[in-house]
């Protein structure tokens, strides 16, 4: 029997072990990147085709005499979005797995800065002594998988080029080279720019934070709202935090920051385009909100949500942009808003749904007239 034909054997014998390896390494990788706070695009598995491992033999010629020396049957791919992530997942990898270095490359570390072609992290692993003692990885043994490691931008670069169809730079045709090395260093810069720009996020929204929280005040008019600065004022400011309790109190249900940092942004972005359209535009401006309208806002969330809510599931929460969301409802009526008004305000933030609003708005109004009687 040819080296061929025995591999090839193996690999039908094993194909289903390998599926299951790859998942399993892709659902340890996951739950440890998601442990270590590394937000990813994407995390997957495959197991290489037959007619791909055909064609790899073919090219290797004796090289390979049994199915365990072909390093990539199994395959994960990691794609961040950022280059610094790249390197946190690689110190993961390396800590987590055992590493074949004489397999493995980094290949922005291997190819020289003049060189074609954009880069990623590529391991060869096996799982580790101590994964191997739980019995439901005792099969693994002397199995390896490849993990490639690259950001969102090399990602494209790759799919594109092996679209495209060449292999290397001397597959390319020579008119078209320079476009090509123009493209990656592209690639390059806009990968070290977007690194860049969340670098001065997280410097920025440390430092708004620390200068919101030792003001007694909400600062000058003059300090405009952006999430990062909302944020830092919901996160600081006690009378926010309790005006969110109160809320949860009413509710059944405890207030929290959200987990993802996308459903952060939307909600956030949508409560600033809700501030903004009642004229609060400043960090003053929102100070001034709460103080004239707290405990409007704590009786329309009586009103609303108590019969809402009162049978919602053990463990439910509310975003601690709740109270602001309220405080906005009761600026409605502080500032006489007609029924035709409020419907058109929510219309404009997309807030229930279009057979809803008109009895909303009437509710709130007659919420807002009841308030005015008790004082």
């Amino acid at each position: 029997m040819s080296n061929k034909t025995a591999v090839l054997t193996q690999y039908d014998q094993q194909r289903k072990k390998y599926e299951r390896f790859a998942r399993e390494v892709e659902h340890q990788l996951r739950c440890i990147l998601e442990e270590e706070g590394i937000v990813c695009n994407a995390i997957t598995s495959r197991v290489k085709e037959r007619d791909s491992l055909t064609q790899k033999i073919d090219v290797k010629s004796d090289k390979y005499k049994s199915l365990s020396e072909v390093t990539d049957i199994a395959g994960i791919r990691i794609i961040t979005y950022y280059d610094s992530d790249v390197e946190r997942a690689a110190k993961i990898v390396e800590r987590e797995f055992c590493v074949d270095k004489e397999n493995s490359i980094n290949k922005r570390e291997a190819l020289g800065p003049e060189k074609f072609g954009y880069c990623s992290v590529h391991y060869v692993v096996s799982m580790n002594e101590d994964r191997l003692k739980l019995p439901e990885n005792r099969g693994y043994a002397g199995i390896k998988c490849e993990i490639q490691i690259r950001t969102v931008l090399q990602h494209a670069w790759a799919e594109i080029e092996h679209d495209l169809g060449y292999k290397s730079e001397i597959d390319i045709p020579k008119d078209i080279r320079r476009s090509f090395s123009r493209l990656a260093g592209l690639l390059e810069v806009a990968d070290k720019e977007f690194q860049e720009i969340r670098d001065f996020l997280e410097t920025y929204r440390a430092k708004v934070e620390a200068e919101i929280s030792e003001k007694s005040d909400y600062g000058t008019p003059d300090c405009e709202l952006d999430a990062v600065v909302l944020e830092a004022v919901l996160k600081t400011k006690p009378n926010f935090q309790e005006l969110n309790r109160r809320i949860g109190e009413i509710a059944g249900m405890k207030t929290k920051d959200h987990e993802k940092q996308k459903d952060k942004q939307k909600d956030y972005g949508n409560l600033l385009r809700e501030l903004k359209y009642l004229g609060i535009n400043t960090t003053a401006q929102l100070g001034q909100l709460a103080e004239r309208n707290t405990c409007l806002a704590i009786y329309l969330a009586d009103r609303i949500l108590h019969d809402r809510y009162k049978t919602e599931p053990s463990g439910a929460v509310l975003t601690n942009t709740i109270g602001v969301f309220y405080l906005c409802y009761a600026e409605l009526i502080f500032n006489d808003y007609s029924k035709d008004d409020i419907i058109q305000y929510m219309e404009a933030h997309t807030l229930g749904s279009s057979d809803e609003r008109d009895a909303f708005a009437l509710n709130l109004l007659k919420y807002g007239r009841e308030f005015a009687a008790r004082q």
